[in-house]
């Protein structure tokens, strides 16, 4: 991983490297000075496709019309600075069933309104180890984030406890997950919050409490295979019980909050009903953030900013506080910003485009129309 071995790395002189694509450079830290941009026989090249986290594909002929625009876009603005090139490095990462989903939509907002690369928070897998093979983070930094996560959960568990209000994306998914307190939710909630210790997270102790739970709620043929609740390529491929991804502690907690709250007759149940609200909490924060950067990019005032959506997660009030954070991170319009906001619009509406189903956000099509503009 980077920063851990003997090599350096560093970013591709830009004029070489094609749009889409980021190149790394690993340089023998014992070889003498170099000009810039000259490749030691004996160091290692990589190349990144930026668009395998909604293309799937590292063809570019294979790309649509809406990726080959952005590029176009990108292939107009001439140099970029080190800092905008891990800002798209950064958003490559993006998956919206990470643990840090909706916040690293607002990292990256502020990323790019700063014009500044300042957080090495992972935001999923999909980035293929480009900023890791730059030494910008680690396994300790990881292990920072999973404790994070961890402690943001137990803060919200504890709000809901106290029936305190919420305050953000992370209150009002666990609010949502476990409905209105019972004597079940309740108890396992307590639980949960003596049990768990984020400075110390125990990947076993959650599986088991989490596991424990569920099947008193739908017994043991209903939750075969709770380890995996949510879609995941890593966690899909991997044949253990548990999976070891930076995701399952939330994953199996996710799982077992559903399983202890609410029930509706209407709704699945079992690890479908998992997979359900999931959706639904993603669903309507990617229509939100896209609506507010489509109006951005449109340049629409904030007063401006229409809402159709009034949703179990998300609702009018809140949709207005996400609006609110997004327009004074971007802050004011230039170009290279409004490339990586573009970049960060068409990532938020095929992001997870391998479940190839209809989602909320194309109910919407006015969410996204900046694309369609830039195409035409």
């Amino acid at each position: 991983m980077g920063g851990e071995n003997e090599m350096s790395t560093e970013l591709f002189p830009y004029e070489y490297v094609p749009a889409g694509f980021e190149i790394v450079i690993d340089l023998d830290s014992q070889a003498g000075p170099r000009a810039k941009g000259e490749i030691a026989p004996s160091s290692k090249g990589g190349i990144w496709n930026l668009w395998w986290n909604t293309t799937l594909s590292d063809n570019p002929e294979n790309w649509d019309d809406e990726v080959k625009a952005i590029n176009n876009m990108q292939t107009g603005l001439g140099n970029l600075s080190d800092d905008h090139r891990l800002i798209r490095a950064h958003m490559a990462e993006f998956c919206r069933f990470h643990p840090f989903f909706p916040q690293s939509i607002d990292i990256l907002c502020e990323e790019m309104g700063t014009g500044r690369f300042t957080s090495p928070v992972r935001f999923g897998c999909e980035g293929r180890g480009l900023l890791e093979t730059l030494g910008k983070r680690n396994s300790q930094t990881l292990d920072k984030q999973r404790r994070e996560s961890l402690r943001e959960y137990l803060q919200a568990l504890s709000k809901w406890l106290a029936r305190s209000p919420q305050e953000n994306p992370i209150d009002s998914m666990i609010f949502g997950f476990l409905g209105q307190p019972a004597n079940n939710n309740t108890s396992f909630v307590e639980k949960l919050v003596a049990t768990i210790n984020p400075d110390e997270p125990t990947i076993v102790v959650i599986n088991d409490i989490c596991r424990q739970q569920c099947i008193r709620t739908h017994g043991e043929l209903a939750v075969a295979g709770i380890a995996f609740p949510h879609i995941c390529f890593k966690c899909e491929q991997s044949s253990c019980e548990i999976p070891h991804c930076q995701c399952c502690h939330v994953m199996l907690l996710n799982a077992a909050l559903i399983c202890t709250g609410v029930c509706g007759e209407e709704r699945p149940v079992g690890k479908e009903r998992e997979l359900f609200e999931q959706w639904v909490f993603v669903e309507e924060n990617i229509l939100t953030y896209a609506t507010t950067v489509n109006s951005w990019l449109s340049g629409e005032s904030l007063e401006s900013v229409k809402w159709s959506l009034d949703g179990e997660y998300v609702t009018g009030e809140s949709a207005l506080q996400i609006a609110r954070r997004v327009y004074e991170s971007l802050g004011k319009k230039d170009e290279v910003k409004e490339w990586l906001a573009t970049c960060l619009l068409k990532t938020l509406k095929d992001n997870q485009r391998w479940l190839n189903a209809p989602e909320l956000i194309h109910n919407y099509p006015g969410a996204t129309s900046w694309l369609g503009k830039i195409v035409s």
